[in-house]
């Protein structure tokens, strides 16, 4: 049977309402809608996420959710990764915006959460255009995980700007992956401390990076 929002429930108490207070008005920029995407598995994150995505939609008219099963939609496991799990996308409409979450979002990252939201809505402050030149001269796939601490504020900061990049450059796919929930991943790169961006699953490069840091380090890939 086929995942329902409506089968889970419609508030998270990983958003209090101090928090719902200040994700609303972010959320009443948005000025198209939204779709956030998550295949889930029956595990206790996967029912966290669900939650947590079901109160977020709640706040906006111009967002909406929908759940999948691993299996259920290929293509979708394939996008999002679904060797990860939860792992859930932003969606501009229909349209896959590049930018998936796995893990929830709590904490600092809660920021960057909103940050992709908006992006996807067309209500995220323009780019320079020093930047968007920047951003544009990446001409190769870049497959971005930023692997964090849902503590790390710096963490954060790397996630909101992977996923700018991948926003506006279509070869670009952004991940943010709470470390702590998959121990495979940290033994395989055999990550100490975060944030640690794992790109195109070989190349690792340690420490926060500014947007301008990170769009020079993949436009020489």
């Amino acid at each position: 049977m086929p995942l329902r929002p409506e089968d889970h429930p419609a508030k998270s108490p990983l958003i209090a309402p101090e928090l719902e207070d200040q994700l609303k008005p972010l959320l009443d920029k948005l000025s198209a809608p939204v779709t956030l995407v998550c295949v889930l598995d029956e595990g206790e994150k996967s029912a966290e996420m669900a939650a947590f995505v079901n109160h977020i939609a709640g706040l906006s008219p111009q967002l909406s959710c929908k759940f999948l099963a691993p299996g259920e939609d290929p293509g979708t496991d394939e996008a999002l990764d679904a060797s990860l799990l939860p792992a859930t996308g932003i969606y501009a409409g229909e349209a896959f915006g590049r930018m998936v979450f796995h893990g929830v979002p709590g904490g600092k990252e809660i920021t960057g959460f909103a940050g992709a939201l908006l992006n996807a809505g067309s209500a995220a402050k323009p780019l320079d255009k020093p930047t968007l030149k920047d951003i544009a001269k990446i001409k190769k796939p870049v497959d971005i995980r930023v692997c964090v601490s849902l503590a790390c504020h710096h963490c954060a900061q790397l996630v909101m700007s992977a996923q700018r990049v991948a926003w506006e450059n279509p070869l670009v796919t952004a991940h943010m992956i709470d470390a702590n929930l998959y121990p495979e991943l940290v033994a395989k790169y055999q990550i100490q401390r975060v944030p640690l961006t794992v790109v195109n699953g070989d190349k690792t490069i340690p420490g926060g990076k500014t947007m301008a840091e990170l769009t020079t380090l993949l436009a020489k890939l």
